[in-house]
């Protein structure tokens, strides 16, 4: 071989071997590069530049001002002490004890992903604005994600972005105690949550909370202090717009078991839910003195409405079932008087009515009170604040009046063509105050029996009319000789009058005062 034929093959050889360490190099950095991004976003990962570009990033996305205390590396675990974050409309979050561990094998194949991610507490509270303070801001409308994420990774160098993951997943957020603090007076305390997995494009995110305290305005008369409810169990989806409760199973006492739905709309300020409500125990919601009088326990199917600038306006169905009512003084005179034991203590077969309540305005419509083969009564109450107002139908079983004189002639005359066959019907007006409530039947019972005695003074004598007005006008007052009760039909005016307020002084009336 010449010599330059030589050097023509060295050449060569040497641009083949340049040519190969090229490819070798190429296909190292094609292998390494992952490694080196790893490599780099690691580092990135744990400057301080990146904390404050979170801190922007997550402003952005959530329209608020977001604080982030310095984040701790342990291998592929990072976590904060505490976080916050406060929004132009009043709402503040406060996170302690944050961590998460950032997957790097969903890294390599394109996508951010952390797992394990949870927090030991979080309180959400809304404090009022100062007055006089400027009104919020309107709200910007939301980037699409990828521009959010563009945002966010905007302090690394280009270069590096095309090799960066455009993709991010969150799988699933567990929170130990989550406190929500709500303007009103309904607020969520202590309770566990677990959020599901959320990818990025999703607007909503699912979400299960169990446990805790739910505080409520309401104030039973029997209680010392609003209502508060043990959470079992709620499943929720949230999104910016709304807070949607699919399911909520809570329990009162330890007895009464309530489920209830709803939508919450922050940005609107309004709301709407409904409620299915078990086995309440009746005892717990009434005064003292009717704790003793009135048993059983309460069912209710509710719905409720309102706002930010509105009372609730709630409406529904209760029933009472097992109820008992027992222990009124003019039950004890009507068993006494009609032999009926059964006044003693009446079990109320049906006991339903249908219920408004706005502000201080409670209608209750469509009420039934029901003892088999003794009484029914229908009619509506209106309670307006303190005062009653109420008409109902009366109706009683014919043995139940055979012992009342002139009861069925001039009382218990009305008709009811819905209730039940066989009955005697009257109207009832009830009246007055919660606390001292009046009915116009006493008085209409008095007079019929003031009639009854004008009717039949000539025959009603010695010990037949014993017999016959020791039930309305009491023992003293029958045995008056014949020609006391002839003298008191001189004037019908004088019998009714003497009638009204004798029946009136037995027993204090229908309603026990």
């Amino acid at each position: 071989m010449s010599k330059r034929t030589r050097r023509r093959s060295g050449k060569s050889s040497r641009w083949l071997f340049a040519a190969a360490g090229l490819v070798v190099t190429g296909i190292v950095l094609i292998l390494l590069m992952p490694m080196l991004v790893m490599n780099w976003v690691r580092g990135y990962l744990q400057e301080e530049a990146f904390r404050s570009r979170m801190e922007q990033a997550f402003g952005r996305q959530m329209q608020a001002q977001v604080t982030l205390s310095p984040l701790r590396w342990t291998g592929d675990e990072v976590t904060a002490t505490e976080a916050g974050l406060s929004t132009a409309t009043g709402w503040q979050a406060r996170l302690n004890g944050f961590h998460t561990t950032l997957d790097w094998n969903a890294f390599r194949q394109g996508k951010w992903r952390t797992v394990g991610t949870g927090v030991d507490s979080i309180t959400v509270e809304h404090l009022p604005q100062a007055v006089g303070a400027a009104p919020a801001p309107a709200r910007a409308s939301t980037p699409p994600p990828e521009v959010q994420i563009e945002a966010a990774d905007s302090g690394i160098p280009a270069w590096l972005r095309r090799y960066l993951p455009t993709e991010a997943e969150v799988d699933g957020i567990r929170v130990d105690r989550f406190t929500l603090l709500h303007p009103g007076p309904w607020n969520l305390r202590d309770a566990g949550v677990r959020l599901s997995t959320w990818q990025q494009g999703e607007t909503s995110l699912q979400g299960v909370v169990e446990g805790g305290i739910v505080e409520t305005p309401i104030m039973l008369p029997a209680q010392t202090v609003p209502m508060k409810l043990n959470l079992s169990r709620a499943s929720v989806r949230v999104s910016r717009d709304d807070l949607h409760l699919k399911e909520a199973t809570l329990t009162w006492l330890e007895a009464g078991e309530i489920t209830a739905r709803g939508h919450l709309r922050p940005l609107d300020g309004t709301w709407e839910g409904s409620a299915s409500i078990t086995g309440i125990p009746l005892r717990e919601c009434l005064t003292e003195d009717w704790r003793i009088r009135l048993s059983g326990k309460l069912d209710a199917d509710l719905k409720a409405r309102g706002s930010s600038l509105s009372a609730p306006v709630v409406s529904g169905r209760l029933e009472l079932r097992e109820g008992v009512l027992t222990a009124l003084p003019i039950l004890d005179e009507l068993a006494s008087y009609t032999g009926v034991e059964r006044f003693k203590r009446i079990v109320l077969d049906v006991a339903t009515s249908e219920v408004t309540v706005n502000g201080s305005r409670r209608q209750f419509d469509k009420v039934i009170l029901q003892s088999n083969g003794l009484l029914y009564l229908d009619g509506n109450l209106l309670v307006e604040g303190d005062q009653i107002e109420g008409h109902f139908l009366l109706g009683v079983t014919p043995e139940t009046l055979k012992w009342i004189p002139g009861a069925q002639q001039h009382v218990f005359t009305s008709t009811h063509p819905t209730g039940p066959a066989g009955m005697l019907w009257t109207s009832l007006r009830i009246t007055g105050s919660m606390q001292s409530p009046q009915e116009d039947l006493s008085a209409r019972l008095a007079a019929a029996a003031g009639k009854a005695v004008l009717d039949g003074a000539g025959q009603i004598v010695g010990q037949g009319s014993e017999l016959l007005l020791t039930p309305v006008l009491g023992k003293e007052a029958a045995v008056l000789p014949g020609g006391v009760i002839k003298e008191a039909t001189d004037t019908t005016g004088k019998a009714v009058e003497t009638g009204v307020r004798l029946l009136e002084g037995i027993g204090g009336g229908l309603l026990g005062r």
